[in-house]
């Protein structure tokens, strides 16, 4: 008898939904295609950040991650954002 025999009594094919990771921009691998998910900020980051071309939705890609701030590549231009400020952004692979 297994675990999920005493929590789930007559489930015999249990099987873990696959879910998109999303992750803060900061811990994405740089090169990888990503998709901006959700902006965890107030309204005058967000609208700084749309200014930027950052809008969620949009897709990205981290360019370098040196420990500063990261260089991202969005909608053909290439950007420089904090730390800081990028933890707040929800990134998913694309």
């Amino acid at each position: 008898m297994t675990l999920t025999d005493l929590f789930h009594p007559g489930v015999t094919d249990h099987k873990p939904q696959t879910a998109t990771a999303v992750l803060p921009l900061t811990m994405a691998a740089a090169g990888q295609p990503l998709r901006l998910v959700e902006i965890r900020a107030g309204h005058e980051l967000t609208h700084r950040l749309a200014e930027l071309g950052l809008t969620r939705g949009v897709e990205l890609k981290v360019v370098q991650d040196a420990g500063g701030p990261l260089l991202v590549s969005v909608r053909g231009s290439r950007i420089a954002i904090g730390r800081g400020m990028a933890h707040k952004l929800m990134v998913a692979p694309a």
